[in-house]
């Protein structure tokens, strides 16, 4: 063993480690040094001067508790502190706290454990119940904000227990709140309006609303003759229904409204036609979600989710559209099956080419609801009925 200045080590403990080489705690003992001192000290060797350390940041630690002159209990403190963080982040943080004067060493390391560990602040999904001695109890429940907004919208706010038990219970709706846009159409721009009815509550000559509440909405003889349009909303080209304005088009076809609105602006929520020279003539609902109908007829021939090998029913799955509504895919059979929260997520609706290449796809083969697999080749069709 070498000998060893017992006060150089009570100094500036880095550059008096090296005569430690060959020193074991009993030693240290022996020169007085109590046990627990002497034992962090063959540690702080084994740390700083020892092998098997990553020498860059050994280097770089040594170099800064050298320059900060850092004594015995100011190692002891970094030590500490580093015990506190990662074990993958011990040397970075021993690096980080050498460099640091004697007296800031916690709050830098806090800093920097903050930073290196940023927190995810979003609350974790959960339930909790508070209960009272007079029999009433307070609930809550902590879920993404969007979903809440659905359950509060439906409580009776002047019953707000009794409404929400009743939705606990099934006895009431609480549904999804869809948020759709509105788009103006500029009539005047496609077509030449014929013919507006009456229940469209919408003046085409100004004549205003009678006392019936309804508003005066016919057009002048000739227009209406034009198109021989009626209360019944038909006319010679068999376009309209009840209740619809008629339209000629640029192109010189006539047309209802909603047929109007279906071939200029596709799937896109709510279209609202305007025109110059009559003002707000009608509003269509474009359809994205399924009908009961069509809810219907795709539970028949998929009683349960159609990926491949999956088996969640149907009852649990969503509609999904095989050309996605953004890529203007129809609400229809023949661009709709079901498919499970999880597979309707993992469905590529953009492959590149058109084919999948992660998870698969859904398509329709002859008719037939199927699974395309990463990589292309043949679909499979899925569905029991098929």
């Amino acid at each position: 063993m070498n000998e060893i200045n017992i006060a150089a080590l009570l100094g500036s403990v880095i550059d008096a480690l090296p005569q430690l080489e060959h020193a074991t705690t009993t030693d240290l003992v022996g020169l007085g040094v109590a046990p627990d001192t002497a034992e962090f000290l063959v540690r702080l060797y084994q740390l700083y001067c020892g092998p098997g350390q990553p020498s860059r940041r050994q280097r770089s630690a040594i170099k800064g508790a050298r320059r900060h002159g850092h004594g015995l209990i100011a190692m002891q403190e970094i030590e500490r502190e580093v015990t506190k963080t990662k074990t993958t982040q011990q040397w970075r943080m021993r690096q980080h706290l050498c460099a640091t004067p004697a007296g800031q060493f916690t709050t830098m390391a806090r800093k920097l454990r903050r930073e290196w560990n940023p927190k995810d602040d979003t609350p974790a999904e959960k339930v909790s119940i508070r209960r009272y001695a007079n029999g009433t109890a307070t609930m809550s429940i902590t879920a993404r904000d969007v979903d809440l907004t659905d359950v509060y919208d439906a409580i009776d706010q002047d019953a707000p227990a009794e409404s929400f038990l009743n939705l606990v219970r099934g006895e009431g709706g609480a549904g999804r709140l869809n948020y759709i846009p509105m788009i103006t159409l500029q009539l005047d721009t496609f077509a030449k309006l014929l013919a507006v009815n009456e229940c469209n509550h919408t003046s085409a000559t100004g004549t205003g609303a009678d006392l019936t509440g309804n508003t005066h909405t016919s057009a002048s003889a000739s227009s209406a003759n034009a198109g021989n349009a009626n209360t019944s909303g038909a006319n010679a080209g068999g376009a309209g229904e009840a209740g619809d304005i008629i339209v000629r088009a640029n192109n010189g076809a006539r047309m209802s409204g909603a047929e109007l609105a279906q071939r200029i602006l596709f799937k896109h929520g709510f279209v609202a036609i305007l025109s110059r020279v009559h003002g707000p003539v009608d509003v269509y609902r474009m359809e994205r979600f399924a009908t009961d109908k069509q809810r219907l007829l795709l539970a028949a021939e998929s009683p349960e989710c159609a990926w491949l090998d999956c088996h969640v029913p149907f009852d649990k799955c969503q509609i999904h559209h095989i050309t996605s509504w953004a890529d203007g895919g129809e609400t229809n059979i023949k661009n709709l099956t079901v498919l499970c929260p999880h597979h309707n997520g993992a469905n590529e609706d953009h492959p590149p080419g058109g084919v999948p290449v992660r998870r698969g796809r859904m398509t329709r083969l002859g008719g037939q609801v199927a699974w395309q697999s990463p990589g292309g080749g043949v679909p499979v069709p899925t569905s029991p009925t098929n």
